[in-house]
């Protein structure tokens, strides 16, 4: 069994994990490439930054990127369907449910959400009881524009309520999680479970020859004592492995 590794780095922990032990199941919908295609932070040139209500600034991804990392995880076989939608000219908002489906290893999954848009109104020039134009306090020689109850474009507001859908479908297979719960998100590197058995195998037949050439009794055991409590901790890991035989490399120059 191979445990997660905190790794230090510059101001996180990058956690390294093998496929084997990041689903209990026996066949994962999704293999190794692709959870770490997943599991992976969003690139900073992607993640755009745009005010919240109430104040402060939310952090998002487009519908582009979406759908870009969608394609590259799924081999393009993926559908969109927006199942139903509303919108209410009183609450100045269109809803739509959707429902994201992906096809991968023989297997499919499946993610209903629901998006939201606000909508546009058109604006109008209204003149005064006098029939002069109103004009703007602070810019006298500008005329003022007063909403109305007519959207703008309410086809517009749809598609962007249906990209708002998409990205949260995605956001529940784990797509951008990063950008939308900053706070739960731990980049993880997968790694495969086959791949990393063959080669600890490698790393401790290495190591232990290499200790069949040290001379010196007590550093041997000193390095065979460490690695049993490793292996008791479950930290016997390839970083561990390669970072020993480093050393002893070393040490014999």
């Amino acid at each position: 069994m191979v445990i997660p590794l905190k790794i230090k780095t510059m101001k996180k922990e990058l956690i390294t994990i093998s496929s084997d032990e990041l689903a209990k199941v026996d066949n994962n919908s999704l293999n190794s490439q692709q959870l770490k295609f997943m599991l992976r932070k969003t690139p900073k040139e992607h993640i755009y930054t745009r005010p919240a209500k109430g104040g402060g600034t939310w952090n998002y991804v487009t519908g582009t990127y979406v759908k870009k990392v969608l394609n590259i995880m799924f081999g393009w076989d993926w559908d969109f369907e927006i199942i139903e939608y509303k919108y209410d000219l009183e609450y100045r908002q269109v809803f739509v449910l959707g429902k994201l489906t992906c096809r991968t290893n023989g297997k499919t999954i499946i993610k209903t959400q629901f998006g939201r848009q606000d909508i546009k109104f058109k604006t109008e020039y209204r003149r005064d009881s006098n029939g002069n134009w109103i004009m703007q306090e602070k810019h006298p020689d500008r005329k003022q524009k007063f909403p109305t109850n007519i959207p703008l474009d309410l086809g517009n507001d749809l598609k962007a309520a249906a990209t708002d859908c998409l990205k949260k479908c995605a956001s529940e297979i784990g797509i951008a999680s990063d950008v939308y719960a900053p706070n739960e998100f731990k980049e993880i590197n997968v790694i495969d479970g086959e791949a990393e058995r063959k080669r600890l195998a490698e790393l401790k037949k290495k190591i232990g020859d290499l200790l069949d050439e040290n001379q010196d009794k007590d550093e041997k055991q000193a390095i065979i004592d460490m690695i049993i409590a490793k292996e008791d901790a479950g930290e016997d890991t390839i970083e561990f492995y390669e970072n020993l035989i480093a050393d002893q490399l070393q040490k014999n120059l």
